[in-house]
């Protein structure tokens, strides 16, 4: 078996051929690594990315997400892709699960991007205050300008959809 080393630098040319759109060439490699480290949660996090993504098996990309997390505890990926795979099937009540789990035991915790997602399941649930207010927050958290100015096109977005009072609401608050 080979040095541990070595696959860490084969992760590094998979990451970079996924980087480069050869995905193929990236996955194939992700699962040699995997064949010799099933506990590599790195690899796994970008496996679980590529089915997420690029295959649309959500279902694999839950299985990498969670082996990722079980394996590398500390490595943030893992915690915000599985966030937006929730999101995005839908598992809202899951995803605030976990994002409040993750803000509980994950050191680089990116208060920013969790709120934004926080924003997002709320306005798609139709909740347009409790959204405003975490693009608000996440805005607040921000330091990207271009991040900052999605969460302001987000907040006027969701201004636009708001009742009267709603928007009332807001202006006494």
């Amino acid at each position: 078996m080979e040095s541990l080393s070595f696959y860490e630098n084969q992760f590094i040319k998979a990451d970079s051929l996924i980087s480069d759109g050869n995905i193929a060439d990236g996955k194939e490699l992700l699962e040699e690594i995997l064949a010799q480290y099933p506990d590599f949660g790195k690899a796994h996090n970008h496996l679980g990315w590529i089915y997420y993504n690029k295959l649309s098996n959500h279902d694999r990309g839950i299985y990498h997400y969670k082996l990722a997390m079980k394996f590398e505890p500390k490595y943030p990926p893992p915690y915000i892709n599985y966030t937006y795979l929730l999101i995005d099937i839908g598992r809202y009540a899951e995803a605030k699960e976990h994002i409040k789990n993750t803000m509980q035991n994950l050191e680089n915790f990116d208060y920013s991007t969790y709120n934004s997602e926080l924003g997002r399941m709320a306005e798609y649930e139709n909740e347009y205050t409790a959204a405003y207010n975490y693009y608000k927050l996440a805005k607040k958290n921000a330091l990207n300008p271009n991040f900052i100015d999605n969460m302001n096109a987000n907040m006027k977005r969701v201004k636009d959809k708001m009742s009267i009072f709603e928007k009332l609401k807001l202006k006494l608050n």
